[in-house]
């Protein structure tokens, strides 16, 4: 399935417990209240989760939204600045985070996959314009056809959008990290995410395009929700 909208917020972290603390109180957070928050936003259309297979961090959580104009609205930035007790007591848990607003620029599948593969990509600005071009109509259109592939999506960053000096963002340990550009392929799962990668965008493609030993992580998908959801939802 092609993501529902033309901005993606892409939010990366590691969390960080004491010996006497376990996981429940963090997921459950996710599932009953930041998830639900967000989907009420105007604009937002899908958030999923997800953990590392391999690759970090180790968190991953992915919000699909109308436009890249949703992730500057007046509404959300209001969210940003107020968050719940709650959410302070989880996000201060966040470490390593990386928080990166991107426009869409390709997507296309069939239904969500269970796995997904995130490949980061820093183009040099000369490159930049033949590499879009070679992953929109040469290489990911092909990559949906390889077996147990779902979908293909290629974004790249809003730098503008991304740098909000929002209350949330202070409570993290550390100021957020911020990608460039994003490839994501969605499959069955790890194995023919693999063979995707090696057939057709494999370390010797990419260098091919003038880019050096792109890195790659895999997730699996831990929930999935739409903003049709949240109105029948009751913590």
């Amino acid at each position: 399935m092609a993501l529902l909208g033309r901005g993606l917020l892409g939010v990366w972290h590691d969390v960080e417990f004491s010996k006497n603390e376990d996981l429940t109180d963090f997921h459950d957070w996710y599932t009953r209240e930041h998830f639900p928050e967000r989907l009420r936003v105007p604009g937002f259309m899908r958030g999923r989760r997800y953990e590392a297979v391999s690759g970090e961090p180790y968190y991953a959580a992915l919000y699909e939204t109308e436009s890249i104009k949703t992730l500057a609205s007046a509404t959300y930035h209001k969210r940003l600045d107020n968050p719940t007790p709650w959410s302070i007591r989880n996000l201060a848990r966040f470490r390593n985070t990386n928080r990166t607003a991107f426009e869409v620029k390709y997507s296309d599948g069939f239904g969500l996959g269970s796995d997904l593969v995130v490949i980061w990509l820093s183009p040099k600005n000369e490159v930049k314009e033949s590499l879009k071009d070679w992953l929109i109509y040469a290489t990911l259109p092909n990559v949906l056809l390889q077996p147990g592939i779902v979908s293909a999506h290629f974004c790249i960053a809003d730098p503008l959008v991304t740098r909000v000096n929002s209350t949330e963002a202070h409570i993290r340990a550390k100021p957020d990290q911020i990608a460039d550009w994003i490839v994501m392929i969605e499959g069955h799962n790890q194995q023919v995410l693999e063979q995707a990668l090696s057939y057709r965008l494999c370390s010797e493609e990419f260098r091919k395009q003038g880019i050096s030993s792109p890195s790659a992580t895999f997730h699996r998908l831990i929930h999935c929700a739409t903003s049709d959801d949240h109105s029948n939802f009751t913590v």
